[in-house]
């Protein structure tokens, strides 16, 4: 009888002992479950005079884990995005002459005139800036990964003022073109410069037409005139930093940072030249010659005019001769209706139809002469602007 009560008493210490190891192993799990799940939070509550992140209050909000969420959620596409976009910043500076204190041959970061990005891994960039117009190629230099680049080749597109430039560099990590098409009215982007800053911004207006008189609803069918307009007022630093969304795509480039007016060029008004650069090291942009109102964007104007129409474009006066609109016999007051059956509309205005095209392209048009649908047949030619 002892030895079975010896070795009943020592079953129950060792189950008493488990019980003790397991108890303690759950509770430790339990506490480490409710710190993270249940209340996050208990110390702020506790403590809620403790400068943590140097804000003292005593006024705690309430947090609800849901929105607590969606938010960590944003910030981690906004970084994926940034990373993909940043090791193909580069910054475009003047070019420093020798001097005999090795200092002043350091680029500072208040000395940046614009940026650029990565358009190829054999060094074709991306910018945009005045700073192209005021200064020869020869006096400025690319600044990337800390190596200093000379500019071997500077093309400037007219109708956007995008510049392409060339440099002596192979292997080069590039960015992704996106669709600035698909950017709309509240997105939230992304701006990123070579001096390892970010802002991100809001599309205020993916179709802005900056107007400051009547005049400016007077285009060209070679001069986009609209842009993206955001709402982050941001620093000349940010001067031709690619825009980019949540998918860490190349969206427009920034082409006005003043008087707390901030817009980009998007992509799609220069994606068709690419190629022509690249080859051939010229921009190809395709002619039509016509001044119009984009009916789609303006009211007011009289019914004569728009001849009962609310969008199509409205040609303001007659084209001048040696244009494919002269010869095509396209008047002042025509409107037109459609390009190669594509509607002139709120989504597509003239200028966009028509930069579609290459030069020699022959393209249909349908216009609205005093109340008669007529068709016209127009050769596109080279724009030599």
């Amino acid at each position: 009888m002892k030895i079975f009560k010896k070795q009943s008493d020592q079953l129950i210490s060792k189950v008493v002992i488990l019980s003790i190891i397991f108890g303690f192993a759950a509770g430790v799990v339990g506490q480490i479950v409710a710190d993270v799940y249940v209340d996050p939070y208990q110390q702020d509550l506790l403590y809620p005079n403790l400068n943590i992140n140097g804000n003292i209050g005593s006024n705690i909000p309430e947090l609800r884990r849901v929105n607590r969420f969606l938010g960590i959620e944003q910030d981690f596409e906004v970084s994926k995005s940034i990373n993909k976009v940043e090791p193909s910043l580069a910054g475009i500076y003047r070019k420093k002459s020798g001097s005999n204190n090795p200092l002043n041959e350091i680029y500072l970061p208040d000395e940046l005139l614009t940026n650029g990005f990565i358009l190829t891994s054999d060094g074709w960039l991306v910018s945009f800036g005045n700073a192209f117009e005021s200064l020869a190629t020869s006096n400025l230099v690319v600044l990337y990964q800390g190596k200093v680049y000379d500019i071997d080749e500077l093309i400037t597109d007219s109708t956007t003022e995008v510049v392409f430039l060339k440099i002596a560099a192979g292997n080069l990590p590039v960015v992704v073109l996106g669709n600035s098409g698909e950017a709309n009215l509240g997105q939230l982007a992304i701006v990123i410069n070579n001096l390892d800053e970010a802002v991100v911004v809001n599309i205020k207006n993916p179709n802005y037409l900056e107007v400051s008189s009547a005049n400016n609803y007077v285009i060209s069918s070679e001069q986009y005139g609209k842009a993206i307009l955001l709402t982050n007022d941001l620093e000349q630093t940010f001067l031709g930093s690619p825009l980019v969304n949540l998918a860490g795509e190349v969206i427009g480039v920034i082409k006005q940072v003043d008087d707390g007016l901030v817009t980009a060029v998007p992509i799609d008004q220069f994606r068709s030249i690419i190629l022509d650069v690249l080859r051939s090291s010229i921009v190809k942009r395709p002619l039509l010659g016509v001044d119009y109102i984009d009916l789609a964007s303006i009211n007011g104007l009289s019914k004569d005019l728009t001849q009962g129409l609310n969008q199509g474009a409205l040609i303001w006066k007659n084209p001048s001769r040696n244009t494919p609109a002269f010869a095509a016999d396209l008047r002042e007051d025509d409107i037109i209706l459609n390009i190669d059956g594509q509607a002139v509309d709120s989504n597509s205005n003239l200028t966009q139809l028509i930069q579609q095209y290459q030069a020699g392209d022959q393209i249909d048009i349908e216009i609205l002469r005093d109340g008669q649908t007529l068709s016209r047949t127009a050769t596109l030619v080279i724009d030599l602007d």
